[in-house]
């Protein structure tokens, strides 16, 4: 059976890695010696949104640190808060028996994710299954985009064609969020909501994936 897909794409958090978001604010609360509820404010809520901004590219590691200090009134060094914002990733080990199978096959993939410079570094240097199987990527940070803005959605395009030459209709997508996904197949790409490795898998076959789990 031939393939109609040419290059796929998947999301890092809560697909190839699990992750725990309170966690991220009980590490910076414990480190700032700071309320949990003042600390998720500050990253997660107008008017700072320091966690959605990083994501966004708006802020480096360096700015990031620098705001969050200021508006925490707190001083802590930048290593300890890019390690309690970032360690709060473990394997889906799952989904490892896919990710190897298209990689024995050099099959095109990349990492689709909004993310932050803190947790990218992380997940390469924690993960193989990140760091190793996945030669390129498209992160919110570095486009200053993110999902479901359709501008990601489009360097992602650009990419998969750069490297095969493959149009939208040929590329696949799988994302944890339905909003994220929606927004893939507005801008033509093929794309489903990941609930499983297997159902994941089932939708790869439907479309000639060559791939079991």
């Amino acid at each position: 059976m031939t393939s109609d897909i040419k290059f796929i794409f998947f999301d890092m958090g809560k697909v190839l890695l699990e992750f725990d978001h309170q966690r991220l604010i009980d590490q910076v609360a414990a480190l700032a010696k700071k309320p949990g509820d003042e600390v998720e404010q500050i990253l997660f809520q107008s008017p700072h949104d320091l966690e959605n901004r990083f994501e966004r590219g708006e802020l480096n590691g360096d700015q990031f640190h620098r705001a969050f200090c200021e508006v925490a009134d707190c001083e802590v060094g930048k290593d300890d808060l890019m390690l309690a914002v970032a360690d709060i990733f473990w394997l889906n080990t799952s989904i490892v028996h896919v990710l190897t199978q298209l990689s024995y096959v050099n099959f095109p993939m990349a990492i689709l994710s909004n993310t932050c410079e803190a947790h990218w570094d992380f997940a390469v240097r924690h993960f193989a299954a990140v760091g190793q199987m996945f030669r390129q990527r498209v992160l919110s940070y570095e486009e200053k985009s993110m999902k479901p803005d359709g501008k990601i959605y489009q360097a992602a395009i650009a990419l998969a064609k750069e490297i095969t030459g493959c149009e939208p209709g040929e590329i696949f997508f799988t994302d944890d969020r339905q909003e994220n996904v929606d927004a893939a197949r507005q801008a033509g790409m093929h794309a489903e909501l990941y609930v499983s490795t297997r159902e994941l898998a089932e939708q790869l076959r439907q479309r000639g994936v060559p791939v079991t789990g």
